[in-house]
């Protein structure tokens, strides 16, 4: 058998001018090459009279997305239809884009190639490939940050405010399972999960839930008051007896929560004067300093209007929080600034949770805010915004100005601001 031509489902109906083993040795005599020198199996590729350009999407994926797809983990496209796409792994976020390319991406089903062509020994093979498909664009990805400040949101429509309000008209809003949230927000599993820890959400009852400040402020005075009575803010309370004490006045579930958020988990010793201590296997937690006094500095500027006298502010917190405890500037970092440009130092509530998610947005906020930073400022407001590869310093050479204002470093935005 000298030849044999394969994929007779293609007639001369379909492609009339179908050229046959003949007719590709002839040519092949013509440019002067041997059979030997070329493949055996041959593929003589038309377009299909019947083209959909629309039938594929080409992506173009990186080693970690590739990975994900040959071992079968989740891959999933999320976005309402107000958002842009975004693609999720299990841990990663990616940015959809859509390239144009001006070469054509010709789509061939069933093509061989590399050690495919070598067919059998017997002889050449033809075979029939149509093109049916003719791409011009395709979608890259990109790494980002997860798109997290909708979770926030979504959580406030209902703010838990203990069980006795549960009935009340203003909290029947919607309320959210980890499912639900996985749907409406564009962010990876992990990355959902750290955003609800960081959001200091509670699962409660199924339903992840945003504590309203009064009735975290609430909860949070009872610990810290059974702390003082019993002296435990220096020797760490026992987790199961501060349960059994307020378990009475809230769900078990919002009291492990206030501790997870505001308190420290103790270490096991491994010292030999510890060893009955262990045995016990009581499980102690101590307040967190700059936890607690931070949420007492957001508890007196959430009820101020505007700026606020910073001396006056220090004190009063000072004589607000747990005896012991010392308030510190470093504890407002993201959260407030202090003016202190004039004589009488003023300070302003300036949550880094209420600011733009994209970058841009982010600095002509900030910029808008205040004209000049200078790093010890603006770094708390950005912080979140870097990546692997753009760190703060890079955020500011890219997005705003540097300059010598007093012998210190400030940084003011790179174009004029509307």
């Amino acid at each position: 058998m000298s030849g044999q031509e394969s994929d007779s489902s293609y007639t001369r109906n379909e492609i009339p001018d179908i050229r046959t083993l003949q007719d590709i040795n002839l040519v092949m005599e013509y440019a002067k090459l041997d059979k030997s020198e070329v493949k055996p199996s041959i593929q003589s590729i038309y377009f299909s009279s019947q083209m959909d350009n629309d039938a594929f999407k080409l992506m173009e994926v990186d080693s970690c997305i590739l990975n994900t797809i040959k071992i079968g983990d989740e891959l999933v496209i999320r976005g309402d239809k107000d958002e842009m796409a975004v693609l999720c792994t299990k841990d990663k976020t990616y940015d959809i884009k859509e390239a144009e390319i001006s070469n054509s991406m010709l789509i061939i089903p069933q093509l061989k190639t590399g050690q495919d062509l070598d067919g059998d020994s017997l002889g050449q093979e033809l075979n029939i490939r149509q093109v049916t498909s003719t791409i011009h664009n395709y979608y890259e990805l990109r790494h980002c940050k997860p798109k997290v400040k909708k979770l926030r949101i979504l959580l406030e429509e209902n703010m838990y405010s203990g069980k006795e309000c549960e009935e009340d008209e203003e909290h029947q809003g919607r309320k959210y399972t980890y499912d639900d949230l996985l749907n409406l927000v564009q962010a990876s599993r992990l990355e959902l999960q750290t955003a609800l820890t960081k959001v200091q959400a509670c699962k409660l009852e199924g339903y992840w839930r945003i504590l309203d400040f009064q009735f975290l402020s609430l909860v949070l005075s009872h610990v810290i008051q059974l702390c003082d009575e019993n002296d435990w803010i220096k020797s760490g309370m026992p987790y199961e007896e501060c349960m059994k004490t307020l378990v009475e006045l809230f769900p078990r579930e919002v009291l492990d929560h206030v501790l997870q958020s505001y308190a420290d988990k103790a270490k096991p010793s491994n010292t030999e004067d510890d060893e009955d201590k262990m045995e016990i296997d009581v499980d102690f937690y101590y307040l967190n300093e700059d936890k607690v006094c931070r949420f007492f500095a957001e508890q007196i500027l959430k009820h101020s209007r505007g700026k606020f006298n910073y001396e006056d502010f220090s004190n009063t917190w000072q004589q607000t929080v747990p005896s012991g405890m010392q308030t510190m500037d470093q504890q407002l970092q993201g959260m407030a600034l202090i003016d202190r440009s004039s004589q009488l130092e003023t300070i302003t509530y300036y949550s880094v949770d209420d600011l733009p998610e994209e970058v841009g947005e982010r600095f002509d906020e900030l910029f808008r805010t205040k004209e000049k930073w200078s790093l010890e400022e603006i770094s708390p407001y950005i912080r979140d915004l870097t990546t692997e590869k753009l760190d703060v310093g890079g955020l500011l050479t890219k997005y705003a100005r540097s300059s010598m204002q007093n012998g210190v470093k400030v940084f003011n935005s790179r174009k004029p601001l509307l």
